[in-house]
């Protein structure tokens, strides 16, 4: 196995369990190919870990085990992913929910791995070209542990347009549907990169249901297939989602039929975020709940979105159109933004707009997107909930 020998000094992080290898730590970087194993020694040739090579995003590639006397091959696959399937039982007991994440990267073991379960139908994705080469090896022990009906993978690597293809079994007909705590929504695991829904957010679409959306007018920006306006038109006075994608509207359509919902007071915009706050503003158009959930990064013939950068512009668009004692409920899936970091830009961005607030919940991922404890990146979801005052 070919040998990673790390800067002096660089050894502790590893000791300690940090998961991405970083190129800066390595002293002399030799050639590697993607998905060989190597192993990460200190400056005295002693053993740290063994990691695989992968680039992705700011590192090379993922520990994979600390004990030098571990052998990384089928059996060690397999109880990376029972041990997974066996944390997530509670999700075969619940009633009213069938789509949940069955392993989740680092925090599973294994980075650059995630594998979605589509009441069945599983989804795996590869984060980087090092990990999809591991195929060979990964997918006999996921079929070993997991039962499917289908298994379909993604393909997402850096600086590559995302692929789909069918892996296993009996594909189902798309789209079809899976369930979500009693409602239903539309799926296709073969249709890009996305799916028709994001399961880390599956907790916060009930929190909204269950205790801010009673009788509420709900505005839903950035709400690609309608699911947090499908999930709060159970309680709500009526929702408005607004996307720029075309494709949206049908989607979007096509989950409240699911629901059997009327879309009389559920309406659909298909426009940039910014200019429907100017829209509403000029038709007197307020609301009591805005949920945004922007990309990282988006792109389109008018400007460039960042998180970063543009999020205090969504918040002042949104409070212009709050009501009274409304409620924003702020989210983010940038890595890039710490949760401190979220809250902070919260924080100076209502004072600085002199707005009497009380942050009445904070959330992040659910419990089958399992997070590495000694990497912060992987508890990526961040999500704030604001009741403005007066």
């Amino acid at each position: 196995m070919k040998q990673l020998m790390l800067k002096r000094g660089k050894e502790d992080k590893y000791l300690r369990g940090y998961p991405l290898v970083e190129k800066d730590d390595i002293f002399d970087m030799p050639n590697t190919d993607e998905g060989e194993l190597v192993a990460l020694v200190d400056s005295g040739k002693r053993f740290i870990a063994t990691a695989y090579y992968g680039e992705q995003n700011k590192g090379i590639g993922w520990v994979l085990s600390l004990e030098s006397t571990e052998k990384i091959d089928h059996q060690f696959f397999v109880d990376l992913f029972t041990t997974a399937k066996n944390e997530r039982e509670y999700y075969d007991r619940v009633n009213g929910i069938n789509a949940y994440r069955i392993f989740n990267a680092e925090g599973d073991g294994i980075g650059g791995l995630t594998i979605d379960n589509y009441d069945g139908h599983l989804l795996i994705q590869w984060y980087s070209v090092g990990i999809y080469r591991l195929k060979d090896r990964l997918l006999p022990a996921i079929k070993e542990v997991f039962e499917y009906k289908s298994i379909f993978e993604k393909r997402r690597f850096k600086g590559m347009e995302t692929a789909s293809d069918f892996v296993d079994g009996k594909a189902p007909g798309f789209p079809y549907v899976i369930e979500e705590n009693h409602l239903f929504y539309n799926i296709d695991l073969d249709d890009g990169p996305m799916t028709g829904i994001f399961l880390d957010q599956k907790d916060v679409r009930k929190k909204l249901r269950d205790h801010y959306s009673q009788d509420k007018d709900v505005l839903n920006l950035f709400s690609y297939t309608g699911a947090f306006s499908v999930a709060a038109s159970a309680n709500a006075n009526s929702t408005t989602s607004v996307d720029l994608a075309n494709r949206a509207r049908s989607l979007t359509e096509a989950n409240f039929g699911l629901n059997t919902v009327d879309l009389n007071n559920n309406h659909i915009f298909i426009m940039d975020v910014f200019d429907y706050f100017k829209y509403a503003l000029r038709h007197g158009l307020s609301y009591d709940v805005v949920v945004v959930d922007p990309p990282s990064f988006a792109r389109n013939k008018k400007k460039t979105f960042s998180v970063q950068k543009d999020y205090p512009e969504l918040i002042e668009g949104s409070l212009e159109l709050l009501n009274e004692q409304g409620t924003l409920i702020l989210s983010t899936n940038s890595s890039a933004f710490p949760q401190k970091a979220f809250k902070k830009m919260i924080n100076q961005t209502l004072d600085a707009l002199d707005v009497d607030y009380t942050i009445l919940d904070v959330m992040g991922l659910p419990k089958d997107f399992k997070s590495h404890p000694h990497y912060k990146p992987s508890k990526y979801l961040k999500v704030v909930f604001v009741q403005i005052n007066g």
